[in-house]
């Protein structure tokens, strides 16, 4: 498969948007993440990461869910082991964890991954 410059997913009630634009490096994704199958949903940003890893240089990631289920917590912690493979191949990756004031459990989720994984993570309390 050739490499695309946009990979664009729209928001349903249970599964986040999601938006990679490759010649920006930029990766956002928002809304809720509960999918009913998380593997197939997250499936496709892996696979999408690996598709196009050659053309990147560097990457920014904006995560900023409203809702993350475990098993797509368990998911976006694949992504980070991508994100190791990419920043051990050269690949300047960066994380920003969106999270409003009022929700402590997405804190510690991004606090979590901040601490347990090796891609520099950034915590960033929404205004609101």
């Amino acid at each position: 498969m050739a490499e695309k410059e946009f990979l664009i997913i729209p928001m349903t009630d249970d599964s986040p948007e999601v938006r990679f634009d490759l010649k920006k490096g930029l990766i956002r994704i928002f809304g809720p993440s509960f999918p009913e199958n998380p593997i197939e949903f997250y499936g496709q940003i892996l696979k999408w990461l690996e598709l196009n890893e050659n053309s990147l240089k560097k990457l920014t990631i904006e995560f900023d869910y409203s809702i993350l289920s475990s098993a797509s917590n368990k998911m976006v912690f694949e992504l980070f082991i991508k994100f190791e493979n990419l920043i051990n191949k050269g690949i300047d990756v960066r994380v920003k964890w969106y999270y409003s004031e009022y929700d402590e459990d997405m804190y510690d989720e991004g606090k979590n991954f901040k601490f347990s994984m090796k891609v520099p993570l950034e915590l960033i309390k929404k205004e609101e």
